[in-house]
């Protein structure tokens, strides 16, 4: 290890923060308590009772509503980029997004696969493994449990990990009546010099109606944004209605229903060259490269408490609709569309028993059932009086059953055992021209069986300091473009990529009457056996086989201290690290998509209504191609903010990239042509207001 390398990691080790629950202005009537500690520990129900983050095997962050709805952006990139492990990224602001945990998302250049998405309960994840992230606007959050690695598997396949949100805030039946809120927020898009500037716009409402038995929400947000390059503009807008009601006090029924519809350009990738002279080029923009989405779903639930036995059912289904005006094929040249209907029912148990005055016993079942119905035809712009370049129709159905056990010691030990079997299908049929007069048949067949263990144990010591090592596994399936090459239409067989990880962790906290003060740490070892990779063949062709060698290592840190300077004042000070040493065997080493290191800092000071808030982010240099030899440099970006807020309404005014800072946000992997850039914006200015009515 060079000595650079030696200091970083020690930095990791001490630069870092821990994200825990807190109250939330969004779900508080009144002004933010800001003379008391918000350090409390966050308790998490995703493991099947309510338990402290702390005391969780494994790395798992909860984010509140004040961090979700800060208006900063209009999705959930900055944060979850706080999260050491985490990497989300977008082209332009709000435009296409992918996320990496652990580097798992880097078969998916532009989706978000291999986690697995939760709202309220309900299971987002298509049978296919994408998830629809572009659904969630922060604003309407208001929770966030975000799970690295395999643990994400206790939802099924995958070995990413699992983003668990709360759209609403818990069903107490109290404080009874009608209150609005508006939200309005523009920010400029950070245009290059000598260009004139351009503003985007973002509005919404809730309305949330009250009684002592049921409730209703109904929430509404659109936005219209130029983007930063030339053809980086979108523009969305969704309506959502929630219906939540008792028919009994122990038992909850809720509806959710809505429409999403978007549109976000394709700018394409440029040279560094380019990105240096240029950065606003965008060669998507001859042709209209972009995607329009339309989504729409109904949903419902039932769950219920008996004593110390819980259930629930969730099920969900969708239609979506997308239009691509430029497809997959290269140099822009295909019309794409596409019909897709999924849906998802999930049924869990739970039962905690305590054994004696220290120990409780939990026992649970699962089980997830998804199914999804896609149909892609692509035509041929240039030629478009000639054969689809493809029309094909695919079915998958994913099957989920699990259970697990959880023995406790109070403030002692835990034991944590889980075991999930899933069975996945797709049968897929359609065409392929293959430039000949005669259409070539596309057949695909995949049918695959897999188990998913997971073992924690863990010991809290000295109070609130805990130690915990867990044992999990996850697979990830192949989708359909990775079995059939949609180019030479040669079948791959491949098989699922299958993760091995083990994992340690010290968490703890300390507080004192005027000072507070959390950690985390995390090392994890991960192995990926089968997996999916592009490597040379006979003549130096390019092939997806199954490969050995791909291993996943790295160290996540995170410390947070809060300091209560007076009556209404404290200090805030968040800081979190990461070293990945990502590598693939003798393939390519390092990973490539992947920053060697990355760490960031906050620091907030809190004066009774007003708060001033600076945060930072780096990302050490990130290798772009196989063989190690492009590079995309380290960067690092700051972002300035004020805000004054009382019960009534919340102001903001930020400056994003304060020091306009030069790097790209979205980076291409083995880009034809060395065009691995993706320029983010410059310095931008956002300002977001707030008004609350209760009655």
């Amino acid at each position: 290890m060079r000595w650079r390398d030696a200091v970083v990691v020690g930095l990791a080790w001490l630069v870092s923060f821990q994200v825990s629950g807190q109250e939330s202005l969004a779900q508080s009537e009144g002004p933010v308590a800001l003379d008391t500690l918000r350090m409390p520990s966050a308790v998490v129900e995703v493991f099947r009772i309510p338990t402290p983050v702390q005391r969780t095997p494994g790395a798992l962050v909860v984010l509140d509503a004040d961090q979700l709805q800060n208006g900063a952006s209009p999705d959930i990139e900055d944060a979850l980029n706080a999260i050491p492990g985490v990497k989300m990224e977008t082209r332009g602001v709000g435009g296409s997004r992918r996320i990496q945990m652990r580097s798992s998302g880097l078969r998916s250049p532009f989706a978000v696969r291999n986690l697995h998405m939760l709202c309220d309960g309900f299971v987002l994840t298509g049978a296919g493994g994408a998830s629809p992230i572009e659904l969630w606007n922060p604003q309407w959050l208001h929770r966030l449990e975000v799970l690295l690695g395999p643990t994400g598997a206790i939802f099924g396949g995958g070995y990413g990990g699992a983003l668990v949100a709360t759209s609403l805030a818990t069903f107490d039946g109290l404080n009874t009546g009608l209150s609005f809120q508006s939200l309005n927020r523009i920010s400029t898009t950070g245009s290059p010099l000598n260009e004139p500037s351009r503003v985007a716009i973002e509005s919404g409402f809730s309305v949330t109606g009250k009684k002592t038995t049921s409730d209703w929400t109904l929430q509404s947000t659109w936005s219209e944004n130029p983007g930063y390059r030339d053809q980086e503009g979108n523009a969305k807008k969704n309506l959502e209605f929630h219906r939540r009601w008792k028919p009994q006090p122990n038992v909850l029924h809720h509806v959710w229903s809505g429409l999403f519809q978007a549109s976000w350009d394709l700018p394409g990738s440029i040279t560094s060259e380019q990105a240096d002279a240029a950065p606003a080029n965008a060669p998507g923009s001859a042709f209209d490269a972009r995607v329009d989405r339309e989504r729409y779903w109904m949903a419902w639930s039932r769950t219920a408490t008996h004593g110390q036995v819980k259930n629930g059912l969730w099920a969900f289904g969708q239609s979506s609709n997308k239009y691509n005006p430029f497809g997959t094929s290269p140099f822009y040249q295909g019309l794409k569309e596409e019909q897709e209907i999924n849906g998802s029912v999930r049924w869990w148990r739970g039962e905690t028993r305590a054994l004696n005055s220290n120990m409780t016993l939990t026992w649970d079942q699962s089980a997830i059932g998804r199914f999804e119905r896609v149909q892609i035809d692509e035509n041929d712009l240039l030629e478009p009086g000639n054969n689809p370049r493809y029309a094909i129709e695919s079915t998958s159905q994913a099957a989920w059953v699990g259970s697990g056990v959880r023995l406790e010691v109070t403030n002692a030990w835990l034991l944590d055992v889980q075991g999930g079997l899933e069975w996945v299908t797709r049968n897929t049929s359609g065409l392929f021209d293959q430039e000949e007069p005669i259409m070539a048949a596309y057949e695909e067949s995949y049918n695959q069986l897999n188990w998913a263990p997971r073992i924690g144990i863990g010991y809290t010591f000295a109070s609130n300091q805990h130690i915990a090592f867990q044992y999990a596994e996850g697979s990830s399936h192949p989708n359909t473009f990775e079995l059939v090459d949609p180019e030479t239409n040669t079948f791959a067989d491949l098989d699922p990529e299958h993760a091995q990880t083990w994992e340690l962790s010290w968490k703890g906290s300390k507080i004192a009457p005027d000072l507070s003060l959390s950690w985390a740490f995390n090392v994890y070892h991960q192995t990926i056996l089968d997996a999916i990779a592009t490597v040379e063949g006979e003549n130096d062709g390019l092939y997806i086989a199954n490969v050995e060698g791909l291993q996943m290592k790295g160290l996540e840190g995170s410390l947070r201290t809060q300091v209560i300077l007076a009556p209404g004042k404290s200090l805030e000070w968040e800081m979190h690290g990461n070293l990945n040493r990502h590598q693939f065997g003798f393939i390519m080493e390092p990973l490539p998509g992947t920053p060697l290191h990355a760490a960031g800092a906050s620091l907030i000071y809190r004066d009774r209504a007003i708060q001033l808030q600076w945060n930072q982010l780096w990302n050490d240099r990130t290798a772009l191609n196989d063989q190690a030899t492009a590079w995309a440099p380290a960067y690092q970006r700051s972002d300035l903010a004020v805000s004054w807020s009382n019960d009534k309404s919340l102001w903001r005014i930020g400056i994003r990239n304060a020091f306009d800072a030069h790097y790209s946000n979205w980076l291409q992997i083995n880009a034809f042509g060395g065009k691995h850039f993706n320029p983010a914006p410059g310095r931008t200015v956002w300002t977001p207001w707030v008004w609350r009515i209760t009655q």
